[in-house]
């Protein structure tokens, strides 16, 4: 078995230690602290404590911070990193999916459309969204405002937030992997820049049905798969229990994927996630969207450059391996 640090576990012991810190800060203000060192020695310690456990962070505990119950969804983003959001609905057949939500906001002074993933937040909500897992008539919805948006030349921001596409038999009967192959194909058809924030899970086709991004910035703690550590267990392994062994080999997290070249920033994120300093997170979110989207705008052919992003994902280090694919792509998948 991994060996798995507690995250709930230590979250508890980073409170204790935050209320001790946050007490001698008071005391000190007051004038009332009887060794002036004693707040400087537990910053220290507080500080080695929380490096010796990142340290010792497993690929799991990031998927766990990902699911962490206080962790911020869609409408988080929206409320927080946005301004004059307008939602839409529907993709004009079978109906409004909840799983996600779609709409025209800004970002600081700059007009964008919005597709996201839409996890909710209380007990009902998540039902009512299916906790994020869309079906087909979601891809539909955003297949239809990926064209709005292409129409009136405004750039395209897509927010990742899921376990995967709805697996029930209703979505597949209404051709659940058409829906995915047809958003998927949709993507690299748009002439205007996409930028693609992988916020917290990002599973198979479910989360790449959206994600095919210009620049694709991921949270630290979030992971980003083909399938999820459970499922990949259950497969591999015949035994769901072995999903940490499987988040390791599946090289999901943040780290990985940036040194695969699959992502282009990594978000950093407070210890433990998030929801443990939500105003520098939604600054930060923030500021690295802006960033990215004004080096987008300068990209002459955005269609083009998405297209040689991805097909360059997976090239082996062997560079004569790598000019024989060039020569293969060029010939066989003339663009």
């Amino acid at each position: 078995m991994e060996d798995i640090l507690n995250i709930f576990e230590i979250e508890k012991l980073i409170d204790q230690l935050d209320q001790k810190v946050n007490f001698l800060r008071k005391l000190r203000s007051e004038g009332k602290i009887l060794n002036p060192d004693e707040l400087d020695i537990l910053e220290k310690k507080v500080e080695k404590i929380i490096q010796d456990l990142e340290s010792k962070f497993h690929p799991f505990n990031r998927v766990q911070i990902a699911r962490h119950p206080k962790r911020p969804v869609l409408q988080d983003i929206i409320e927080n990193v946005f301004s004059d959001f307008v939602e839409l609905k529907g993709e004009r057949y079978l109906g409004d999916d909840p799983a996600i939500t779609t709409g025209l906001a800004k970002l600081a002074n700059y007009p964008v459309f919005i597709i996201g993933h839409n996890k909710g937040k209380t007990t009902n909500e998540k039902i009512k969204r299916n906790y994020g897992m869309p079906n087909p008539e979601g891809f539909y919805k955003a297949i239809r405002i990926m064209d709005i948006a292409n129409n009136f030349r405004t750039p395209l921001i897509t927010i990742v937030d899921t376990p995967g596409a709805y697996p029930g038999d209703t979505a597949e009967q209404n051709g659940q992997y058409i829906a995915i192959g047809k958003a998927i194909s949709k993507m690299f058809e748009l002439q205007i820049p996409v930028i693609t924030l992988v916020l917290s899970e990002g599973g198979s086709g479910g989360a790449l049905a959206i994600g095919i991004g210009n620049y694709i910035l991921m949270m630290e703690n979030a992971y980003y798969s083909v399938i999820s550590p459970e499922g990949a267990a259950s497969i591999l392994y015949k035994d769901s229990s072995k999903a940490p062994l499987a988040a390791k080999n599946l090289k999901l997290t943040s780290y990985d994927l940036l040194k695969l070249n699959v992502i282009d920033k990594i978000i950093k994120e407070p210890f433990l996630g998030m929801h443990r300093n939500l105003i520098k997170s939604f600054d930060d979110i923030k500021s690295n969207l802006i960033y990215y989207l004004e080096l987008s705008l300068k990209i002459q052919d955005p269609q083009h450059h998405r297209f040689q992003k991805f097909r360059k994902i997976g090239f082996f280090i062997d560079e004569s391996i790598n000019q024989n694919l060039e020569l293969i792509y060029e010939n066989k998948f003339a663009y």
